[in-house]
């Protein structure tokens, strides 16, 4: 059983955990530097499979935009649709907060690497598309896309616009 949850402070060592468990996407500096820093000050939600932390999401506002920070899913736990359920709390949280987009960053499909070549499919599958694409200076991401989509409203009485 599935189930997912506002972050909390108690979490924080079990969505450490789970971003020691993916090297492939999460490097050292931010397993052992950005995460730690970011669980403190960004808003989140876990998904819980059987009371254990399995993934989470952390999210921010930056230029009008509901933002992800980290998502990630213990290797054990995918292809479950705990990422999707995650997406499913944040777009909620956006749609509280009057948000009518969320964005993310991630490594540019001009870079070979299969890790990020089933991240990017999950997020194209999820609705977004890439609105910007840079080129950057660090040889672990040398291109970068950002990618977002619209956060479905809701009228006064509930339903989804």
């Amino acid at each position: 059983m599935i189930e997912t949850r506002p972050l909390q402070e108690t979490d924080y060592a079990a969505v450490l955990a789970v971003a020691e468990a993916l090297p492939d996407w999460f490097d050292a500096d931010a397993r052992e530097r950005a995460i730690p820093i970011d669980l403190k000050l960004q808003h989140g939600f876990v998904a819980l499979c059987d009371g254990i932390v399995a993934g989470f999401i952390t999210l921010f506002v930056a230029e009008g935009r509901l933002t992800i920070g980290w998502l990630g899913v213990r290797p054990d736990c995918q292809r479950r649709r705990i990422g999707s359920r995650l997406l499913a709390c944040a777009e909620e949280f956006g749609i509280q907060h009057e948000l009518t987009e969320i964005a993310t960053y991630t490594l540019g499909d001009s870079v070979d690497y299969k890790p990020y070549e089933t991240t990017r499919k999950f997020y194209f599958s999820s609705g977004f598309r890439v609105y910007q694409r840079s080129t950057t200076d660090n040889p672990g991401c040398p291109e970068e896309i950002r990618i977002k989509k619209s956060i479905a409203q809701s009228d006064a009485a509930g339903n989804r616009l």
